[in-house]
Formats: structure tokens, C-alpha cells, sequence
């Protein structure tokens, strides 16, 4: 699942939509700053059988080599097609 941030949806996307998420056990959530031009990705487990999601990663252009879908890796994502055409 990915989110994209706006001024007016952060801090719901943030806290009550992952939140949904994690009790739906959607897999991995990633998190798209445009302004900052960021991607939070979020990885769900499992502590004392409760699902949680940890943060995996946080990519941006220094280390946007590397974006893939977490649970398919083989499956890369190209950062720069993300955020094409955004000022």
C-alpha cells in the first residue's frame, strides 16, 4: 500500500490510516513525502503476535539506487518516475 502525502492528510496517513493497515495486517505500507521527497517504507511483523509495522528504510535521492517492493525484492521502483514532474 502506498500513501502520498498532501498538507491535508499527513498526520490521518500517518497515524489513522497506518493504523488501519496494520489491523487489516496489510503486509508493507510505504509512505510518499513529495515535498520532502521521501519514501518511508514500512514493513509489517508480528511482536507478542500483534501485528506492527517497523520502518525498513527511508529512501531518497542519495539512496534511491535500491527501492524495490520489500516482499519482491526482483521488483525495483524507479524513484525519479515517482516524483517526474513535481516541483
Amino acid at each position: 500500500m502506498m500513501e502520498v502525502l498532501s498538507p491535508s492528510t499527513a498526520k490521518y496517513d500517518r497515524s489513522e490510516k497506518k493504523e488501519i493497515y496494520r489491523e487489516e495486517e496489510v503486509p508493507e505500507y510505504w509512505i510518499i513525502d513529495i515535498q520532502k521527497r521521501t519514501i518511508e517504507m514500512y514493513d509489517l511483523d508480528y511482536e507478542n503476535e500483534e501485528p506492527k509495522y517497523y520502518l525498513i528504510d527511508t529512501v531518497t535521492s542519495d539512496n534511491k539506487e535500491g527501492l524495490h517492493l520489500i516482499h519482491f525484492p526482483h521488483i525495483k521502483i524507479d524513484f525519479d518516475k515517482i516524483f517526474d514532474g513535481i516541483e
